[in-house]
């Protein structure tokens, strides 16, 4: 359910974590990061982007309707 009359679609997961991710590391993170937290920071970037791609394929699955297929063990 959208209550806003203006909506088109819903934005992309995986783009709008790379939006944010990248405002956050220009602004906070690059001025900040050292060879000590440099490894930690990718670590973190990349949880992050995981973590996307798996919430645009949950959207996928709730727009397309989940069927489970006949051949499914689950």
């Amino acid at each position: 359910m959208n209550i806003n009359p203006n909506y088109t679609e819903r934005p992309n997961a995986v783009e709008a974590m790379d939006l944010a991710m990248d405002y956050l590391f220009q602004n906070f993170i690059q001025p900040k990061v050292n060879e000590e937290n440099a490894d930690m920071v990718v670590t973190i970037g990349i949880i992050f982007k995981d973590m996307a791609e798996k919430a645009e394929a949950y959207y996928q699955i709730q727009e397309k309707g989940y069927e489970n297929p006949k051949n499914s063990l689950n």
